[in-house]
């Protein structure tokens, strides 16, 4: 029979990994409407860190120490991979963007039938551009 801070050590394991998998069906489906949560996964990360602590509890009062020490590692390769996925993996270096007041660059593109427009050939004149990412 396994003991207590055992079972309550892979609790934690499984918390860990129940918040890193409950992330990609969140994105996929909700995130278009939660920009929030695919970016920064704070409910995920906090089901992370609960299952990380649980699994410490659990090694704080064990006895034995092998299997719950081996859980708190395990739950924590998960957070940190977890972490390093979001924060690491996905983060997209600082770009210096156009400078606030200066002219945008000349470019092309298609319209809806079929012509070619430029921007240059709306200099002088009120032009509003709109850009969006789309639906995903």
């Amino acid at each position: 029979m396994r003991s207590r801070p055992a079972l309550l050590a892979a609790l934690g394991l499984a918390l860990g990994v129940a918040g890193v998998v409950s992330y990609f069906p969140v994105v996929v489906h909700f995130g278009a409407w939660l920009p929030r949560v695919r970016n920064g996964a704070l409910p995920n990360l906090l089901v992370v860190v609960l299952g990380l602590a649980l699994a410490v509890v659990a090694l704080v009062r064990a006895r034995r120490r092998l299997v719950p020490g081996l859980l708190v590692v395990l739950t924590a390769v998960v957070a940190g991979s977890f972490a390093a996925m979001l924060y690491v993996a996905t983060a997209l270096p600082a770009r210096a963007g156009p400078t606030v007041g200066a002219p945008a660059p000349d470019f092309a593109l298609v319209d809806q039938s079929g012509a070619t427009v430029r921007l240059a050939d709306f200099r002088g004149a009120p032009l509003l551009l709109v850009f969006y990412r789309g639906h995903w």
